[in-house]
């Protein structure tokens, strides 16, 4: 397929105000989890941190706890509010549905302009709800979220199949520490906690 069949392929499914971009180097990059390819990395979590897997059985207890629907909902609903108060004080350039796949179609990423893959960009201006944003790329596709604040070159990855979301940091700056710090306050008051 085309950029332009899957562009019409999800606005089909429901999805508007998207520009669809190739999975490039420079996108790649900046959605990277890994050390070598960001500053610093932190996740919001369920538990304070230290815990190794595997030692405790109540790690297996809480996780289990917290894949059931209901609980998970609720957990993702406290990642969005975190992102909502945290957008008031930084502003959010773009979230970014990433790692789509369809459902009902097994080889679809196969089926992209030189296998390489895509993202939809969403910017700020064009997501009238949020949560029905998350709920479409839940339901439709097997995709995750991810916010960009583009002025601290922070990135949010939030993944329906964890209990924890990363935030990674590409470079420190002194406006970067503050947004950490105000960001351990709204995590904290969510009830969980940035490590």
């Amino acid at each position: 397929m085309s950029y332009d069949e899957m562009q019409q392929l999800f606005e089909q499914i429901g999805f508007k105000g998207f520009s669809m971009r190739p999975y490039d180097a420079k996108m790649e990059n900046l959605l990277s989890t890994e050390p070598e390819d960001n500053a610093k990395a932190y996740a919001i979590d369920v538990v304070p941190g230290g815990l190794a897997d595997g030692l405790n059985d109540g790690i297996a207890l809480l996780e289990k706890h917290y894949y059931k629907k209901a609980n998970m909902d609720k957990l993702y609903e406290k990642w969005l509010e975190i992102v909502l108060h945290f957008s008031c004080y930084y502003p959010l350039k773009s979230v970014f549905v990433t790692g789509l796949a369809l459902p009902d179609d097994e080889e679809f990423m196969a089926k992209t302009p030189n296998e390489d893959g895509y993202y939809l960009e969403f910017p700020l201006e064009s997501i009238d709800d949020l949560d029905m944003l998350s709920e479409l790329v839940s339901h439709k596709t097997h995709g995750s979220l991810t916010f960009w604040f583009s002025s601290l070159d922070m990135v949010f990855h939030f993944w329906r199949s964890n209990v924890y979301i990363i935030v990674t940091l590409k470079k420190m700056t002194e406006e970067n520490q503050a947004a950490i710090e105000l960001l351990g306050k709204l995590v904290e008051a969510q009830g969980m906690f940035l490590v």
